[in-house]
């Protein structure tokens, strides 16, 4: 049965005791040690240097693994990020914590995480992670005082990558804190999460001297581990820091059919690195015994002197490392490993896939045929030795049934995590839609057979963010009338035709997701079509049948009232769609003067919405841009005094510094033009309507050549684009051939 939590009072006791072993810990001259826990997204176990990798580049990884133990024979439970890290902070399986895939799920409030237990035993706690897909939304910030997910976003139209930071930002994020906050009066537990592993991989210098992008990542980040490291060791002082490191999930790289991650569950995607370093760890152990993301809970614990939650399946690491080897049978031990996968099943209603592993055994019970391994001589799973060894798969699938049964969740249930328009829709452009298809008991498509038609679509998908829309294009239309991807390949199709500049294509498409699956965030993409392509009226009788009172159906449509000249209506269903968030309203009632700028009191309008909130810099922006661009010459002052306050204020906001710069633009102020657009594309470089503006802004400075590869490279980007036309034009002044399609008006 899985652990639940406890009720208020015998928690509070199992505060009172932990807080008493912390203060007894703390008599000691230096107190208790501090805790680092450092998460790598995406690491190979056989990428690391210190497992044996001679083309890695991890001298700090490997210089940790020296001075403490490392652990040879390491899994995570699953292949995804958000359900990875909710067993390692709170020492639970999938299993039994519930979350099951990344987005859909998020960690049950009733669940005890390594940060509560710490944080009620007088621990400072925060985390920094690097990737949305760890968002405060999926509750695993339970327990952190500080817990910093803060990513930039894009405003990239396609959206198939999660949002993220490097691991520079990530860094310097945790050293600001640690600067502030933490000192060795008071022990400290830090969780760092660093996601330059996964893809995809924008290697930096130096790393991208190496002829492996993906080793070339991994050795970035320990290059942002080392940093880390430095700072933690002063900020511990005396009572030193214990450092836990250990990567969420694997790499395919091609084995199976799996390319990425998360369809499977071999170990290539399961076996991860795992290092324990700091007081009363040894030095220079390498353990052979089973280790499982599950065990690092209570092995921390144990180290801290802090008591567990009741009930966690996990062992203490050490404790098992230092006890002789069992003169057991392997096929009966007392250790077991659980592993599935479900993020296909979630999503796209495949299989899910289940198993159970010793340290020498492997075996798959779901979904038939079962699947045993001997991963000790077979760490690449080629022979399945179900049959062959019948007796020890037979033993097994009792181990499994077992096991299942005795930690499947009870007190807890899964939680769905209730998705807003917009987060479904960012989910669907990552691969996780709504598949409607239900398939009968034992049909349902098995992953191990169609991982790589799924890899297949991700190939598309990585074509298209290159902006080879006509690679992506022919890749996925014969796969919109599968049974096992067509709704997936039909909602990476969409969006594709839509920036290809397809119109017709790109409806039928919407139209024909929207018909398979009905769902709300389907309805929205085709919405957000007919608007961009002009089909005002359309829309508006497709709004008649979204969900009522949906803030993205509300804003969408206020902005096709706009269009239309229906001032007094946009902005009443502007107001109405966030009726508690003032920020957010008046940001919206800002960009509905942008949709027509003939309205008459558009000045005023923005005028009084920056009055309403005058420490917003990207309203100010907006009031300054209106007037750089539609104003008199009696308002160049006002529009530069916004636009340059903006700025300043404004500093991290890509919308805000674009503004600045077309705005500068348009005020004849080439250089500081300049200097906004290369700020805003730095934040976010999709934006490739700034990257246009950027051109035209280098034409004036006659610096020719890099006009014309900025322009050409928005034109390829976005070549239905409003501008593109006006872009094609500017293109041809300079002596180049324009790239792209150009099409539609002019933009401002």
């Amino acid at each position: 049965m899985a652990p639940a939590r406890s009720d208020r009072g015998r928690r509070l006791v199992a505060s009172f005791l932990a807080a008493c072993a912390l203060a007894l810990a703390a008599c000691s001259p230096a107190g208790p040690p501090s805790l680092l826990v450092v998460t790598f997204d995406t690491t190979r176990y056989d990428r690391i240097g210190a497992d044996g990798d001679t083309g890695a580049q991890t001298p700090t990884v490997d210089a940790l693994a020296a001075r403490g133990v490392l652990f040879d024979h390491a899994y995570a439970a699953t292949g995804l990020t958000l359900p990875s890290h909710t067993t390692i902070l709170t020492g639970l399986d999938p299993l039994e914590h519930g979350v099951e895939a990344n987005g859909l799920f998020r960690v049950p409030r009733d669940v005890d995480t390594l940060a509560e237990v710490l944080g009620a035993a007088g621990y400072q706690t925060a985390a920094f992670v690097s990737a949305a897909v760890l968002s405060p939304d999926y509750h695993l910030d339970q327990g952190f005082g500080v817990y910093d997910a803060r990513v930039p976003t894009s405003s990239d139209p396609l959206k198939m990558m999660v949002d993220q930071r490097d691991g520079g930002q990530t860094t310097d994020a945790a050293l600001a804190w640690l600067k502030e906050h933490a000192s060795s009066r008071t022990p400290f537990f830090l969780w760092v999460h660093y996601y330059d592993p996964h893809l995809p991989r924008n290697v930096k210098p130096p790393f991208d001297r190496l002829a492996d992008p993906y080793r070339a990542e991994i050795a970035y980040a320990d290059s942002q581990l080392h940093r880390l490291l430095e700072s933690v060791e002063r900020s511990a002082g005396r009572r030193g820091v214990l450092v836990a490191f250990t990567a969420d999930h694997g790499e395919a790289l091609g084995e199976h059919g799996e390319v990425t991650h998360g369809i499977l569950a071999y170990d290539a995607t399961l076996h991860v690195p795992m290092i324990l370093a700091g007081p009363g760890v040894p030095k220079g152990v390498r353990s052979e015994i089973l280790a499982r993301h599950i065990d690092l809970f209570p092995t921390i614990a144990h180290l801290l002197h802090v008591k567990p939650p009741e009930g966690l399946p996990g062992r203490d690491l050490l404790a098992a490392t230092a006890a002789p080897a069992p003169a057991t049978d392997e096929a009966k031990p007392d250790v077991l490993g659980w592993f599935q996968s479900r993020g296909p099943e979630a999503t796209l209603g495949w299989a899910a896939i289940e198993g159970i592993r010793t340290l020498r055994w492997k075996y798959t019970a779901t979904p038939a045929p079962v699947e045993l391994y001997d991963v000790l001589a077979d760490p690449h799973e080629r022979r399945n030795r179900a049959t062959e060894d019948a007796a020890v798969s037979a033993r097994m699938a009792a181990l499994f049934q077992s096991y299942r049964e005795s930690h499947a969740r009870s007190e807890h249930a899964s939680e769905r995590n209730d998705l807003s328009m917009e987060q479904a829709a960012q989910l669907a452009a990552l691969g996780y839609v709504q598949a409607p298809k239900k398939f009968a008991p034992g049909e349902r498509p098995d992953p191990r057979r169609f991982a790589p038609v799924y890899e297949f679509v991700d190939s598309a998908r990585t074509a298209a963010i290159s902006h080879d829309y006509s690679r992506a294009i022919e890749m996925l239309e014969p796969l919109v009338e599968s049974p096992s991807v067509g709704p997936l390949a039909l909602r990476t199709l969409a969006p594709i035709y839509q920036q290809a500049n397809r119109p017709d294509d790109a409806i039928r498409t919407w139209r024909r997701y929207l018909d398979q699956t009905g769902s709300s965030e389907a309805r929205l993409g085709l919405l957000q079509a007919l608007f961009a392509f002009g089909h005002l009226n359309e829309a508006l009788k497709e709004l008649a049948d979204a969900p009522a009172g949906d803030s993205a159906f509300r804003v969408l449509r206020a902005h096709i009232l706009a269009r239309l000249g229906r001032t007094d209506e946009a902005r009443a269903e502007a107001d109405a769609a966030f009726p508690e968030n003032p920020k957010r309203r008046l940001r919206e009632r800002a960009l509905l003067v942008f949709e027509r700028p003939s309205v008459p009191d558009a000045a005023a309008e923005l005028r009084r919405l920056v009055a309403a909130a005058p420490q917003d810099p990207l309203l100010r922006s907006r009031l300054g841009l209106y007037l750089a661009v539609h104003g008199g010459p009696d308002d160049a002052e006002e529009a530069f005094g916004d636009l340059h306050q903006a700025a300043e204020a404004g500093g991290d906001d890509a919308e805000v510094q674009a503004n600045y710069g077309w705005g500068c633009f348009r005020l004849g102020r080439l250089e500081e033009a300049l200097k906004g657009l290369q700020a805003a594309l730095a934040l976010d470089p999709a934006r490739s309507v700034d990257r246009a503006r950027l051109g035209f802004v280098l034409a004036a400075l006659d610096r020719r050549p890099e006009a014309i590869e900025a322009l050409q490279a928005a034109l390829v980007a976005d070549p239905g684009a409003a501008w593109a036309e006006q872009a094609g034009a500017m293109l041809t002044k300079l002596g180049a051939t324009p790239k792209g399609v150009a099409s539609g008006p002019a933009g401002s």
